[in-house]
């Protein structure tokens, strides 16, 4: 019944009403999904590493986060600083360092490569707010850029050394490496990541360490020289895990 005054509602209205509903489904995915920054909140399936030289370039948007991923674990265990010059990637080694170039007015920045992402669109790669300022992009939030892969700035090279992270070998140098493949604050997360190794038929060891006041949880698995330890870090990442060669000090 009817209140006085109130009109019917028409069929047609009702249909109205559905067709928007509809699409705003899809917006309000989006939104369940993902942050205004891009980042990912759920299990992203990633496609397959790359390990590209240097001179290596991309074309294609990027975009940054900040809030609220400032002081969260960054996929390579570092705690994301979005104040340093750091950025995410979905297929490019951890510590790969770019210049990135904002093609709309000519200005880069050079970035580590710390995390992973983004995970909307068509976007190649999601910088710190340090470095969406430093290439003018903050404002716009997305930049049509030019990656070019570069060797490590020399007051930077260790830039992952609080951390614990070390620069890659390559199979010309000597020695006998293992592969780093995780580095945890908390040993449960390390002890994980070794166990889920071990079942994939590798010999995976914990091992504490300390720079400084911090303190950290290397996972590490057996190579033995440069061309050993490089074959076993590709069987590796054809299982999806990340690494990179670790001289070995024993």
């Amino acid at each position: 019944m009817l209140a006085q005054g109130e009109k019917p509602v028409r069929p047609a209205q009702i249909r109205g009403i559905g067709q928007v509903a509809l699409m705003l489904a899809p917006l309000l995915a989006c939104l369940v999904v993902t942050a205004c920054g891009g980042r990912k909140t759920a299990r992203v399936k990633l496609p397959p590493p790359i390990n590209p030289r240097v001179g290596w370039t991309q074309v294609g948007l990027a975009s940054w986060y900040g809030p609220p991923y400032h002081g969260r674990r960054a996929a390579n265990g570092e705690i994301y600083d979005m104040n340093k010059l750091t950025a995410a990637h979905k297929r490019l080694p951890f510590d790969t360092w770019l210049r990135v170039r904002n093609l709309s007015n000519g200005k880069t920045t050079q970035v580590r490569i710390t995390d992973r992402g983004p995970f909307v669109g068509k976007r190649i790669i999601d910088l710190s707010k340090a470095a969406a300022e430093d290439i003018d992009m903050v404002g716009s939030g997305v930049a049509r850029v030019r990656l070019t892969l570069i060797r490590p700035p020399k007051d930077k090279a260790r830039a992952g050394t609080a951390a614990g992270n070390v620069k890659p070998a390559n199979q010309k140098q000597a020695g006998r490496f293992d592969v780093q493949i995780g580095l945890f604050r908390q040993r449960g997360n390390a002890n994980a990541l070794a166990a889920k190794a071990r079942k994939n038929g590798h010999r995976a060891t914990v091992r504490r360490t300390t720079d400084g006041e911090s303190r950290h949880f290397r996972v590490l698995v057996a190579g033995g020289s440069a061309t050993q330890a490089n074959a076993r870090l590709r069987t590796l990442r054809q299982q999806g895990f990340e690494g990179f060669l670790h001289p070995r000090r024993d």
